[in-house]
Order: C-alpha cells, then structure tokens, then sequence
C-alpha cells in the first residue's frame, strides 16, 4: 500500500485558530533584558536588610529563648548579602549570641540554636559558613 503524500491542508488545520507558531520570536513592544530590569528593581526593593524566618525558626528562637531583635536581623541581613556575592547558597551563620542556618537565595532564617548546643551539632546540608564574633 503506497503512503499518502502530507497534504497542506493539514498544517495550517493542525495551527489552533490559524494562529501562527511564535516561537523564537519577541512581540513587538518588548524589550530585550526588561526581565533582569524588573527582577532587579525587585530585589531592590526588597531591600538588603529584609529578611524572611520560616516557622521552623520562629519555633527555634522562641524554644531556645534566642535574642532575635533588629540588630540581630541586621547583622543577618548583612550576612546574607556577604555570602550571596560569594555564591553561596545554604550557610550556618554563627554570631556572638547564636548560630543560625540561612538559605541565601530566598532570604530565609532556616532554624536557630544557641551556642552551647553548637557543641554536641552536625549541620549538613550547609556550603558554607561566616563568623561574626562582633
């Protein structure tokens, strides 16, 4: 039995609406780069000093009786910022008071611990780690 030849009628039928592939192809009022713009407006806005705390941490700080105030999330903050200009992504944060585990992308206090339990601790699923003794 001979194969049927592809019939033209067939793509433009198979195009939903007849509307034509866009792929590859930028609409007319857009501008090449506007994504980094607004996402870097966005970051800007949030400002260096924000800072998010999971549930798990606000838990942590609460059970552990672990000074949180805005000097503490400030300092946080500034830390935060030093780790993600070095490519960092998960890191414990260890300071005068408390050691905290942070998730540099999103801003997020991930738990707390005070530093006598820091002794008897193995935190995994860190890649890196800053000291701020001051």
């Amino acid at each position: 039995m001979p194969l049927a030849q592809p019939s033209s009628r067939l793509s433009s039928a198979s195009r939903i609406g007849g509307a034509s592939p866009s792929v590859g192809r930028i609409p007319g009022n857009a501008q090449p780069g506007i994504f980094a713009k607004v996402l870097q407006q966005a970051l800007q806005r949030a400002g260096p000093e924000s800072l998010n705390v999971s549930q798990h941490a606000e838990k942590r700080l609460q059970e552990r009786r672990i000074p949180f105030g805005p000097e503490t999330k400030a300092q946080l903050a500034k830390c935060i910022e030093e780790l993600r200009s070095k490519g960092a992504r998960d890191s414990l944060v260890i300071t005068k008071d408390a050691a905290f585990v942070v998730n540099v992308p999103s801003r997020t206090l991930v738990t707390a611990m005070d530093l006598g339990e820091m002794q008897y601790r193995i935190i995994t699923k860190i890649d890196s780690v800053s000291v701020k003794n001051g």
